[in-house]
């Protein structure tokens, strides 16, 4: 399956993409961002957003009732050049109605080791940190540190 782009410049470091089918994403490096975002930000909207989409769908299939769901990503880059993420933290917050914490375990799991194609582009030299809150209808929650499989 292969997927195309094109990146136009538009001025100083502000670039326009669109895909082949005429969506448009904002690009800038400059001091004044106004909409556009980074790469190194689309990087991580894209990290996040492809392991949530995997958890949910995964949550799903178990039968896990979920209410809301959000994912927070944070980055911390190299000094030096390149400037690539040498750590990443993945927050995963599950609400809802006795979701399991086994459930949410194999759904980051299978997430993070075979499903999520971005995560399978991070470079090994990359520390993944991921934590993960459940919390109840009922207001109690939970945190948990997930551990990779070995």
């Amino acid at each position: 399956m292969a997927i195309s782009i094109d990146i136009n410049w538009n001025e100083a470091l502000r670039f326009t993409g669109q895909t082949a089918d005429g969506r448009l994403v904002e690009l800038n490096s400059g001091e004044k961002m106004e909409k556009a975002h980074t790469p190194m930000e689309l990087f991580l909207f894209a990290l996040a957003g492809c392991t949530a989409m995997d958890v949910i769908w995964i949550l799903e299939k178990q039968r896990q009732k979920v209410e809301k769901f959000q994912i927070s990503a944070r980055g911390t880059r190299r000094d030096d050049d390149p400037r690539y993420y040498e750590a990443v933290e993945l927050e995963y917050r599950i609400l809802g109605r006795e979701v399991r914490k086994e459930a949410v375990e194999r759904a980051i799991r299978l997430s993070q080791d075979k499903y999520c194609s971005v995560r399978a582009m991070v470079n090994s030299n990359v520390n993944l940190k991921i934590t993960y809150r459940i919390q109840d209808a009922d207001g109690a929650e939970q945190v948990f540190n997930y551990s990779p499989s070995p």
